[in-house]
């Protein structure tokens, strides 16, 4: 990408740099758009294995765990949120091989725009995640509490202790959540978007 800038920068205003057609610099777009999605979709591979590298250690790591109705729904969502986040991998593998063999300008510009809404759309799906995993946690701590063979006074101060550290937990986590998505995929997609506003760009200078 720095490689791209700094071509497009002297090809703009240096005289004396030799000079690179339009079209050059549109299928260096092209392929930088294609590693981009790329990336996205590496990543985006690399969470689900880690992910499920983590679900399978603390299953067989956690030999107390009941098999009540709380911990059965539990289940069964994360075996719907792993083939939603496989879905969302197939979507960017899709993308990238869109991009990677478009010769059409207008396509690519249509192929970036959905990449970005589905990379929006995956992380909004994650936070939501997390959010519903603190959820069923804060649930399974109620359920093991017992709180009805408990008094009134200690249920109290049990609810009150329990959210205030579960907001403050969750709060926490899903701020350094959105901070590896900012340093992650929003950076590459505030690239993806430069490679938008170019290629409009030399699009308008065809039409001059």
């Amino acid at each position: 990408m720095d490689e791209l800038d700094f071509l497009k920068q002297h090809w703009q205003k240096d005289q004396e740099f030799p000079k690179i057609n339009k079209e050059q610099i549109q299928t260096m777009l092209y392929k930088s758009s294609s590693s981009l999605v790329k990336w996205i979709f590496i990543i985006s591979v690399i969470e689900l294995i880690v992910g499920i590298t983590l679900n399978v250690f603390l299953y067989f790591k956690l030999d107390e765990q009941q098999d009540n109705a709380l911990d059965i729904f539990s289940n069964i969502i994360d075996v719907l949120s792993y083939i939603v986040i496989i879905y969302f991998i197939y979507a960017f593998f899709r993308s990238y091989r869109k991009i990677k063999n478009t010769n059409n300008t207008k396509d690519l510009l249509a192929d970036i725009l959905n990449t970005r809404r589905t990379v929006g759309y995956y992380i909004k799906f994650n936070i939501y995640l997390i959010i519903f995993a603190i959820s069923i946690t804060s649930l399974s701590i109620i359920w093991e509490e017992d709180i009805m063979n408990r008094s009134i006074g200690h249920n109290i101060l049990f609810f009150i202790l329990l959210t205030i550290f579960m907001v403050g937990f969750g709060w926490l986590i899903i701020k350094l959540v959105k901070l590896y998505y900012k340093a992650i995929y929003i950076r590459l997609i505030k690239k993806l978007d430069k490679n938008y506003e170019d290629l409009i760009k030399l699009e308008e200078e065809y039409q001059k």
